[in-house]
């Protein structure tokens, strides 16, 4: 039964199909941590995300229909948290990305190591208080730009700007996660917001923010810990920049999207497995051009 659950784990890991947006600005995304594994344990994981999300939008030339296109944006990421001490948590994303746009049966695929981002959260409250266990880390990091980023003057050889695997900016993001727990149950809310800079080509992509709530419960299966998620994440995006020099504004970018969510985490001794899948609720994007149609995350990770 065992090997049984965690070939099924591994298998959604790496089968799951991956899908996100050449308009939108999906590639500066932020990171957000939501529900924790092991709050107590350094970790190690490999993530893949996945975003799928489909445009229409005016062609670039006069008199001509929209143009109709598919984005599918998907990152494998190596990601960890070591505690320093009792009061510091450092944790670290290095993704790779592997993104497509597919227009007219044409694919322009995108692809190589993405932007490295490093958060350092300082533990602010870990206490338990008439059966409630309250634990709320807050802090910020930076994102370099380790990515490949193509400069404007070859975007129409080589496909716009968001479809790179990096932004080609230092970017900087604060975050604060909540979690309340009691007995088996408790819920998780978390923001992260992203403050970009301009690359060296005068690109600038929007500010971001993402934040969640979600509602949790554990039980055991024999020797394994499972523990169900259920609830919603909220993004929000500014407008990027063409050339922030001369504040050429894309207004094919930006936007909202909200999703409801609904995942699990599966335990065996210290390696773990979770996957999530987050479906539209409402969303209004690079200037209504862009929808989005799921997002999946799934990963596994080794406690120590």
């Amino acid at each position: 039964m065992k090997r049984i659950i965690l070939s099924m784990l591994l298998a959604i890991c790496i089968y799951m199909p991956a899908k996100a947006c050449d308009v939108c600005g999906c590639s500066a995304s932020n990171q957000f941590l939501g529900v924790l594994p092991g709050y107590d344990y350094n970790f190690i994981g490999l993530q893949y995300m996945s975003t799928y999300l489909s445009s229409a939008h005016p062609s670039a030339y006069e008199n001509r229909p929209y143009e109709h296109s598919r984005e599918y944006y998907n990152t494998f990421q190596v990601w960890g948290r070591y505690n320093m001490g009792k009061h510091y948590q450092l944790f670290a994303f290095v993704p790779y990305q592997y993104n497509i746009h597919r227009q007219d049966s044409a694919d322009a695929l995108h692809s190589g190591i993405g932007d490295i981002s490093v958060l350092v959260n300082r533990i602010l409250i870990n206490k338990e208080h008439k059966k409630l266990q309250h634990q709320l880390l807050a802090g910020g990091g930076i994102k370099l730009p380790t990515g490949s980023h193509t400069s404007l003057s070859q975007l129409d050889k080589q496909g716009l700007p968001n479809m790179q695997p990096g932004t080609g900016s230092v970017d900087f993001m604060v975050n604060t996660n909540y979690t309340l727990r009691r007995k088996s149950a408790g819920i998780n809310a978390d923001a992260a917001y992203t403050f970009t800079t301009t690359s060296k080509d005068s690109y600038r992509y929007g500010n971001r923010l993402n934040a969640g709530a979600m509602a949790f419960y554990s039980f055991a299966v024999k020797k394994f810990a499972i523990m169900p998620v259920l609830g919603a994440r909220y993004e929000y995006t500014l407008h990027d920049y063409d050339n922030y020099n001369r504040k050429w504004l894309n207004e094919q970018s930006g936007g909202y999207m909200l999703y409801a969510t609904a995942g699990i985490q599966a335990y065996y001794k210290r390696l773990g497995a979770r996957i999530n899948y987050q479906l539209p609720l409402a969303q209004h994007y690079s200037s209504g051009y862009v929808t989005a149609n799921y997002k999946v995350e799934s990963g596994i990770f080794l406690l120590f």
